[in-house]
């Protein structure tokens, strides 16, 4: 399952990794060529090789690989795993960063070009969620200024690049387009979308949506078309068996040592979402947790001398942050661990984490490094 599965869910579901399309992934001939008749573009013009994937992508911004970088709906100059690297990598001779923004963030703050965006309630859009439910949003107050859709200033970008036959769509109407679109790619009883017209008149609808109905359980040939034997039958394997993947354990890239004796560990609060750049701004939450701050284990905090609310000092071999100590809070790391959120821009703990990742995920190593806790 996905952590968010209305954030994540969505980005795969349309295709915006590198491995992706809307259907399929680019390494697949098969599904390569559904997306080159569905763009009108020739099929070579689709890469069969997946480029960066995110930590990757900023080390080739730090070599010079890449010189160019737009970033839109995410904050990588707070959330990127040993964060000074890519920061300065971001800032180097020869980079030339846009960002698409609502307010300003540390990602703003090393843009070249700052293209101001719409919130949610000021544009029309689209969520797909982890319980196959599409739901349309529409537009609910004017979007202010020159600001405009993200998906509008990439339309208008393609253009001038000579795609203006790839996307020939109206500002008044390109959202229904694009949505017409992209159902091209699920036209079929496992995966069929719902018109735009019937979302737009009744949103939530679960695909498949087949013969005019959505299905509300699958695997079920009584409510679900794209099933033919009797009674639950899962799609996989003809036994209906789960497909598992045993891998060998992995050491980590690094571990407490005489030096750094803690792990650390860091995530979320229920407070605030990933960075904090539009929870902070909402008064009740920012009330609720107005900083970010260290969980420490009661036995290494006396140990330690460190009290309830003192600044405490976390150190890595990348990077150190001071802030204050949470004893028996909401959270209780066991013995030699420490614990920091990483919503809060004054408190940039991901200067302290580890960029390494795992080889199969690409995911990066958020959640174990080795670290020193003082005093501060």
């Amino acid at each position: 399952m996905t952590g968010q599965p209305s954030a994540c869910g969505t980005v795969r579901e349309v295709g915006t990794l590198t491995h992706k399309l809307p259907h399929g992934v680019v390494m697949q001939e098969k599904a390569r060529k559904l997306a080159a008749k569905i763009w009108q573009v020739p099929v070579e013009n689709i890469d069969p090789k997946p480029t960066y994937h995110t930590v990757e992508m900023f080390r080739a911004l730090d070599r010079g690989d890449i010189r160019f970088m737009w970033i839109q709906v995410t904050n990588p100059m707070v959330t990127m795993p040993n964060l000074r690297r890519y920061r300065d990598g971001a800032k180097k001779e020869g980079r030339f960063m846009v960002v698409s923004e609502i307010y300003p963030t540390p990602t703003s703050d090393v843009a070249d070009v700052v293209l101001p965006s719409a919130l949610w309630i000021e544009r029309e859009g689209f969520f797909g969620n982890s319980e196959r439910r599409t739901q349309h949003n529409e537009q609910i107050v004017p979007t202010p200024g020159d600001t405009m859709c993200n998906t509008w200033q990439l339309i208008e970008v393609a253009r001038r690049l000579g795609f203006k036959k790839q996307f020939p769509w109206s500002r008044k109407t390109y959202i229904e387009d694009i949505w017409n679109e992209y159902i091209q790619f699920h036209d079929n009883p496992k995966h069929r979308m719902a018109p735009y017209k019937e979302l737009k008149a009744r949103s939530g609808i679960q695909w498949p949506f087949v013969n005019g109905m959505e299905t509300k359980w699958r695997y079920n040939a009584k409510y679900d078309p794209a099933c033919k034997q009797k009674d639950f039958h899962f799609y996989g394997k003809p036994d209906n068996r789960a497909w598992i993947w045993l891998r060998p354990y992995e050491l980590p890239a690094e571990s407490p040592d005489s030096e750094y004796p803690f792990w650390l560990n860091t995530g979320r609060v229920l407070e605030h979402w990933h960075t904090g750049s539009m929870t902070r701004r909402v008064p009740i939450l920012h009330k609720a947790v107005p900083e970010s701050y260290v969980e420490i284990n009661s036995d290494d905090a006396d140990r330690l001398g460190i009290t309830n609310g003192s600044k405490v000092k976390i150190s890595s071999r990348r990077g150190s942050v001071v802030m204050k100590a949470n004893i028996n809070g909401r959270g209780r790391p066991p013995k030699g661990m420490v614990f920091v959120p990483f919503f809060d821009e004054s408190y940039l703990i991901n200067e302290v984490t580890l960029d390494a990742f795992c080889p199969i995920s690409k995911q990066p190593d958020y959640k174990k490094c080795a670290v020193k806790v003082e005093r501060a």
